[in-house]
């Protein structure tokens, strides 16, 4: 017999507060913070709703080193490069509000996704 914990549906920030019995938007995550939530939440499948009624769920396989602020990325193969917060409001019209957190990272090593949502 095996068990399986369950997570109650809750935005990403709250969790990890929860998990940090602390607010995270205060005070920068040490190490040992990052250690923790990677470990919690690795395998764990998050609905993005930055996107309207367009619901899309992703398993999560890491966590950013960066801050959300300093992550950029290739968006064409002319190599034209964008940040993470640039992209959604430019994209999306979504302005993310914590980017000194790390973003979380979905999909394959080769082709990273990176999701804001701590």
């Amino acid at each position: 017999m095996s068990s399986t914990a369950f997570i109650e549906p809750l935005p990403v920030i709250e969790f990890v507060a929860q998990l940090l019995c602390r607010d995270i938007s205060v005070r920068p995550l040490t190490d040992s913070d990052r250690v923790k939530i990677k470990k919690a939440l690795r395998g764990v499948k998050v609905e993005v709703t930055h996107r309207g009624n367009m619901r899309r769920k992703y398993r999560i396989s890491g966590l950013t080193s960066q801050a959300t602020r300093e992550l950029s990325f290739p968006v064409d193969d002319r190599g034209t490069v964008k940040t993470v917060v640039q992209y959604f409001l430019e994209t999306y019209g979504f302005n993310i509000q914590h980017t000194t957190l790390p973003c979380l990272q979905v999909g394959n090593q080769q082709r990273p996704n990176y999701l804001p949502g701590l």
